[in-house]
């Protein structure tokens, strides 16, 4: 048996699906699926029974997942390990993050605080969106990814932990197109305001605004695609249309020509945290994690 081999039957065992394993293990679905056969050939047993609608584990397969789950955590727990001992201490803390967890979590005030605590660790930081920065933590090149908790069952060998209170999500639109005082508006007159104002697909965040309103039936103009969330809520706020962001980036922004509502009916909501490997706590990690959720909690005083 190898260690790829029980990594493609746990993710098929967790996923339901040899699809879905293969796109969760950056592989095409034909050599997952002639691993798993070689896995079972050995064995001498199936562990799936396959139809044209799901996977299931069979007897054998009940019997081995959870076994074949243990010795990948065993062996994942062993190399860190084993690294660990070999550089006495950890030299270098890698933390990647999303625009909206570095925002929320005022991830620079709390580095800088990190580094001052720990001179003699360095410190690398990139941004990317959460999908990214998921596959950089399984495939070992992140420590810490900070960002919003991404839909499904999460890959075996990765952990998250919420750091603070969920983000909400609001929507920013022209002042002329609501009532005075109002503090909310409907999803469905909220479509009809103006051409929204986007951030780029491929992200958690665009995923979430257009399931919102292809779930509700709706259709809306998209005439901006920007890159940067920040850009999108000040070029709302400046009355180029209409847009929903996470509600931290319009907190600092102040315009007659839009307003900040919240959703009615509807409470989309992002999930800030820390993902990290399922490796066991290491103590500058999670003096990390700890200054990451003090700074959130400052940041909403």
């Amino acid at each position: 048996m190898e260690l790829r081999q029980l990594t493609y039957a746990v993710a098929v065992a967790d996923a339901g699906s040899f699809t879905a394993a293969a796109r969760r293990c950056h592989v095409s679905q034909s050599a997952l699926s002639t691993q798993v056969a070689q896995l079972e050939n050995e064995l001498g047993a199936r562990l799936f029974t396959r139809t044209t609608r799901r996977v299931s584990l069979t007897e054998s397969g009940v019997l081995f997942i959870p076994g074949a789950r243990q010795l990948l955590a065993d062996t994942a727990n062993l190399r860190a390990q084993v690294s660990a001992h070999s550089t006495a201490s950890r030299s270098t803390l890698r933390v990647g993050g999303t625009q909206t967890a570095n925002r929320v979590l005022q991830l620079p005030a709390a580095l800088g605080e990190l580094h001052r605590r720990h001179p003699r660790v360095r410190i690398t930081m990139t941004t990317g969106p959460s999908t990214e920065l998921l596959d950089a933590i399984i495939g070992g090149t992140l420590d810490v990814g900070l960002a919003s908790m991404v839909p499904g069952p999460l890959d075996s060998a990765v952990v998250f932990r919420a750091l603070c209170p969920p983000e909400p999500l609001v929507a920013i639109v022209p002042a002329a197109a609501v009532r005075d005082g109002r503090t909310s508006v409907g999803l469905s007159e909220l479509a009809t305001v103006g051409p929204f104002i986007e951030f780029r697909t491929g992200t958690l965040l665009r995923a979430m605004v257009d399931a919102t309103f292809r779930d509700a039936g709706l259709h809306r103009e998209i005439m901006f695609e920007l890159g940067q969330i920040a850009d999108v809520a000040r070029c709302a706020m400046n009355g180029l249309g209409a847009a929903i962001v996470p509600k931290s980036f319009t907190d600092d922004l102040c315009s007659a020509e839009s307003v900040v509502l919240a959703i009615d009916g509807h409470h989309p909501t992002l999930s800030i945290g820390a993902y990290t490997r399922r490796t066991g706590p290491e103590p500058l990690i999670e003096a990390a994690l700890e200054l990451f959720a003090t700074s959130a909690k400052r940041s909403d005083a």
